[in-house]
C-alpha cells in the first residue's frame, strides 16, 4: 500500500500527523495551568474536575472505535475528521460562558464541560491515528525509529504546556482585543490544527484499507462506551464525596462491569469485531499489552 510512496512523501506525512499529536498532547497541560483563572471566571470550583474528566471520558472511550475506523476508511478522511472535531471542541471551548447561561448547555462552566467532551471526542483520533499512520508508512523495522518521535512530540509538549499556559493566561489579555487570555489556550489549537491540516491533505496519501469494507458494529461501540465511560467517571470521581463504597460509584462499576461483559461477548460472535480477541492468543501481543497497561499505571 505504501511501497510507491517516497521517503519524501512518507516524512511529510509524519510531520503532518507528529503535528496533530502535538496539539491533543499539548493541549492536556496547557489547559491545566490555565485551569484556576477558568475556575475563578467562570465560577465553577466545584465542577472543575470534570473540566479534565469529560476530555478523558470521551477521548478514552473512542480510541479503539477509531482504530476499527481506520480499517474500514481512509486513514486521511478519519485522520482530517478527527483534527476538524478536536478543532470545533477548541473554538466552542474558547466561546464557553461568552454569551452567559444557555438553553441545555447552562452557564459557562458546564459549556465548558461539554465542549471539552466534544474536544475529547477528536483528541481520540488524535492519539489513535499516529500509530496506525506510522505503522502503514513504516516497515515494522524502522518503526521504533519514528515512533520515537512519537515520544518527543509528548516530551515537548510536557514543557510548552505549562510555559504557555501560564504566559497566556497571565499576559494575553491584551492580545486580542475583549478576550480573556485563558481562553486563548483554547483559540491557539486554531492555526496550529490549521498547519496540520494543511500537511496532511496536501502530502498524505489516503491510505485506503485493504480487503473488502464490512460495516462498524455500532453495537459493540455503544457497548465499549457504556462500559469505558462510567469506568473512568468512577475512578475520577472525588472519593472524598464519593467513597469506594457509595452507591454512585459502585453502580457505575457495576455498569461499566455489565457492559463491557457485554461487549467482550459481542465481538467473540461478530464477524468484523471492533477489538480481535483472538488476537490475545499470540504471546507477544498479550506482553506487549500487559507491559504497556503498567507503563501506563507508572505514568
Amino acid at each position: 500500500m505504501t511501497d510507491s510512496l517516497t521517503q519524501r512523501t512518507k516524512v511529510l506525512t509524519l510531520a503532518g500527523v507528529l503535528l496533530a499529536l502535538f496539539l491533543g498532547s499539548l493541549d492536556q497541560t496547557i489547559v491545566a495551568t490555565a485551569l484556576p483563572r477558568i475556575v475563578g471566571d467562570l465560577h465553577g470550583l466545584d465542577r472543575f474536575t470534570w473540566v479534565a474528566t469529560a476530555y478523558l471520558v470521551a477521548s478514552t472511550a473512542l480510541v479503539p472505535i477509531y482504530g476499527k475506523l481506520a480499517d474500514m476508511y481512509s486513514r486521511r478522511t478519519i485522520e482530517v475528521t478527527a483534527v476538524l472535531v478536536f478543532l470545533f471542541g477548541s473554538a466552542l471551548c474558547g466561546l464557553a460562558g461568552e454569551f452567559g447561561t444557555l438553553p441545555l448547555l447552562g452557564d459557562g462552566m458546564s459549556q465548558l464541560i461539554i465542549f471539552r467532551a466534544i474536544q475529547g471526542l477528536g483528541g481520540a483520533g488524535l492519539f489513535a491515528m499516529a500509530f496506525i499512520i506510522i505503522a502503514d508508512l513504516f516497515p515494522p523495522a524502522e518503526r521504533g525509529k519514528y515512533q520515537g518521535f512519537v515520544g518527543a512530540t509528548f516530551g515537548l509538549s510536557s514543557v510548552l504546556g505549562p510555559f504557555l499556559g501560564g504566559l497566556l493566561t497571565d499576559h494575553g489579555d491584551g492580545l486580542l482585543p475583549g478576550v480573556e487570555g485563558w481562553r486563548l489556550v483554547f483559540y491557539v489549537n486554531i492555526p496550529l490544527g490549521a498547519l496540520a491540516l494543511w500537511f496532511i491533505l496536501s502530502r498524505m496519501p489516503a491510505l485506503r484499507p485493504r480487503g473488502e469494507q464490512q460495516p462498524l458494529d455500532y453495537l459493540a461501540a455503544i457497548l465499549l462506551m457504556l462500559g469505558l465511560g462510567p469506568l473512568v467517571i468512577a475512578l475520577q470521581l472525588n472519593k472524598a464525596v464519593y467513597g469506594w463504597t457509595s452507591p454512585t460509584t459502585l453502580g457505575l462499576f457495576a455498569l461499566a462491569l455489565a457492559a463491557l461483559t457485554l461487549f467482550v461477548v459481542r465481538s467473540r460472535r461478530a464477524t468484523n469485531p471492533i477489538l480481535d480477541f483472538s488476537l490475545f492468543d499470540n504471546k507477544v501481543f498479550r506482553t506487549a499489552n500487559l507491559a504497556l497497561f503498567l507503563l501506563g499505571g507508572l505514568f
